[in-house]
């Protein structure tokens, strides 16, 4: 095996282990996959127990890497960050330089 391909097979297992590895990058885990190839989207790999609904348990989990806190996504005050709450906190941050 020539040193470029042991480097791409080295760099290709380094990301498929990624997500296994506690990697947190939102854009990475969005384009996570289920072994049968589906996408799963970050919140819906946050929310642990299935409800659509983010607890601060929860969130604190899913968001280690980011520098938010939940008081800045759950919007409405309710204790909870929805599905709606999280995709404008995501489509806001986007929107910033």
């Amino acid at each position: 095996m020539s040193k470029t391909s042991a480097l791409a097979a080295t760099l290709a297992a380094l990301f498929a282990a990624a997500p296994l590895l506690g990697v947190a990058n939102d854009d990475k885990l969005s384009r996570d996959q289920t072994p049968t190839g589906e996408h799963v989207p970050v919140f819906n790999q946050i929310d642990s127990d299935g409800n659509g609904m983010l607890d601060k348990d929860e969130f604190a989990r899913g968001t280690t890497a980011e520098q938010i806190t939940f008081a800045e996504v759950d919007r409405d005050g309710d204790g909870k960050v929805s599905r709606q709450e999280w995709d404008e906190h995501k489509k806001i941050k986007k929107q910033q330089p």
